[in-house]
C-alpha cells in the first residue's frame, strides 16, 4: 500500500530494488497491494506467476520494449483499480520468447534463457 501512494519514479525506484531481491533469491513471493507474484526459474528459464482475479486477457497487456517487461492489468467492474509492474530482463533470458498465459484468475509469463546459457549434456564417448 505505501509503495503505490509514491510518485512513478520513486515507485519504480522501489520496484527494482526489491526486483533486484528477487534476481538473488528467485523462489521468493512477494505481496504488495492486492497483486501477487511469484518467479521461479528452472533449467529453461525464469516463471513469473501472479494472481490476477477477475481479469481477462482483453484486461492485461504484457509487454517488451529492449530489457524491460511491462504487465499492466486495467481498471474494470468499478471496484478495481488496475496494476502495472515494470521488470528488467536480464541478458542471460531471451526476451523475443516471452510467451504469456492467464487462466483462472493466474497469469503466467515464461522467460526462456538464450541459447548459450541453457544447460545441455555432453555426451562421453569410449574410444
Amino acid at each position: 500500500m505505501f509503495i503505490t501512494t509514491l510518485n512513478s519514479n520513486r515507485r519504480n525506484l522501489i520496484d527494482e530494488m526489491i526486483d533486484d531481491i528477487f534476481r538473488i533469491y528467485p523462489n521468493s513471493y512477494r505481496d504488495i497491494g492486492s497483486s501477487n507474484y511469484k518467479t521461479d526459474s528452472d533449467e529453461d528459464g525464469v516463471t513469473l506467476t501472479m494472481d490476477v482475479p477477475g481479469y481477462n486477457k482483453k484486461l492485461i497487456d504484457v509487454n517488451v520494449s529492449g530489457d524491460k517487461l511491462s504487465i499492466e492489468g486495467k481498471a474494470h467492474s468499478g471496484d478495481t483499480d488496475g496494476f502495472n509492474y515494470n521488470f528488467t530482463i536480464s541478458e542471460n533470458l531471451d526476451s523475443d520468447g516471452i510467451n504469456a498465459t492467464v487462466i483462472d484468475g493466474i497469469l503466467t509469463v515464461s522467460i526462456p534463457y538464450i541459447e548459450a546459457v541453457k544447460p545441455r549434456k555432453i555426451e562421453v564417448k569410449v574410444k
